[in-house]
């Protein structure tokens, strides 16, 4: 853990995660420092850091998770894709058993953990291919999530001192996600499950341990047993789009009574619990009514788009149907600028409180649909062309 100007890290008084450094080995040198400021053994930092080195493409991935940046329906048609859901329907025979039982236990269901399982590694063909502790010192340095990474690497250490896997094993996402199931090392720590009595949770090779560790997952993010994730609706007309969103829960018989009904017409389930409507491509594109275990699938990771792949991708391996609406495939997505500047141009307007991100997230669709009810327009959240078209106007006007 030394380099040319780089103090080792028993030289270094660091007690906190390091939020400054002058190169990437100073971050590690000083990580190191205050991994056994912690109090991690010296030697297992040694060895968990010896081959480590910078890699910027982990950064420049860290900008572009496609879930976050990409439209919605190319984003679905990449995940839910005719091979994908091919290769989970295969995959499907000698795990149905084991499914059964997981679902027995747990109270999840198999397509769920089927879909996770196809997003995430692509039923164990894609693990990553990034050693767990490079990938995260690079994210710590290179990124602002450095508490985050901070976190993760103690987390991967504990892991490494306790025998459970060698450091030059873990291979995983640039983020350092492990396993078919890709958890986080924290979570392995803490929430991985032991199914088939081998001492560890092995996510790498042991399929018991991999479903039960994901369903374990889901259940402590508040997975209900007999719940569906949701389903596709159709909205009448005159429909209040400003109530289409995940932070606006209401009983099932509220939309039912707002003329809210199923893709195919029929009347909505009896459901239990809060449920929302999401309009992920604005009021032209397909609508969906989901229940408290969409929120669980959102825990696994925040992106409505990931929940809708992990849901259809599930649903489609188990013989089920797609997305039935038309999504508006021509309309042109912003790029990153125009992104930022409708954001700006919010927060000029007093509508937004945040940072200029380029990421629509909850509080800039909200700001959204703040603009888009001043200036009569259905309040969808959508961002569009038009719309930052429209914002511009009402400046020079």
């Amino acid at each position: 853990m030394t380099s040319l100007g780089v103090p080792d890290m028993t030289e270094i008084d660091q007690t906190s995660c390091p939020k400054e450094a002058a190169s990437y080995d100073e971050w590690v040198a000083r990580f190191g420092a205050y991994a056994l400021h912690q109090g991690q053994a010296e030697k297992v930092i040694r060895t968990a850091f010896a081959h480590v080195s910078e890699n910027p493409t982990i950064r420049d991935r860290a900008g572009k998770q496609a879930e976050f940046v990409t439209p919605v329906w190319t984003y679905l048609d990449r995940a839910v894709s005719a091979e994908r859901v091919a290769k989970g329907q295969a995959q499907l025979p000698q795990n149905r058993a084991l499914l059964a039982e997981i679902e027995r236990d747990f109270g999840t269901n198999a397509a769920i953990l089927m879909g996770i399982w196809g997003i995430e590694t692509d039923f164990g063909g894609n693990f990553g291919d990034v050693n767990v502790f490079e990938a995260l010192s690079n994210v710590g340095y290179g990124t602002s999530r450095k508490d985050f990474a901070c976190t993760e690497l103690l987390s991967a250490l504990k892991i490494a001192s306790a025998g459970r896997i060698a450091p030059g094993q873990m291979i995983g996402s640039w983020a350092g996600a492990m396993g078919h199931s890709q958890f986080l090392p924290s979570n392995y720590l803490t929430i991985a499950v032991d199914r088939d009595g081998s001492g560890a949770p092995d996510l790498w090779t042991s399929m018991p341990d991999v479903f039960a560790s994901t369903a374990n997952h889901l259940v402590r993010d508040g997975w209900q047993r007999d719940l569906p994730w949701g389903f596709e609706v159709k909205l009448p007309a005159g429909f209040p789009y400003q109530e289409a969103e995940l932070d606006i829960e209401h009983p099932i018989d509220h939309w039912q009574q707002r003329g809210v009904r199923r893709i195919d017409g029929q009347a909505l389930p009896n459901l239990p619990g809060g449920t929302s409507i999401l309009v992920l491509a604005g009021h032209k594109g397909p609508a969906f009514l989901v229940t408290r275990n969409f929120r669980a699938i959102l825990k696994y990771n925040y992106s409505t788009s990931y929940a809708l792949a992990v849901a259809y991708l599930g649903d489609r391996v188990m013989g089920g149907k797609g997305v039935q609406a038309k999504w508006p495939v021509d309309e042109p997505p912003l790029a990153l600028a125009e992104r930022e500047e409708l954001q700006q141009r919010l927060v000029d307007r007093g509508l937004l409180d945040g940072a200029v991100d380029g990421v629509i997230g909850l509080k800039t669709r909200k700001a959204i649909r703040g603009f888009q009810l001043q200036v009569g327009l259905p309040a969808d959240g959508f961002a569009t062309q038009a719309l930052l078209l429209e914002l511009r106007r009402r400046a020079a006007g």
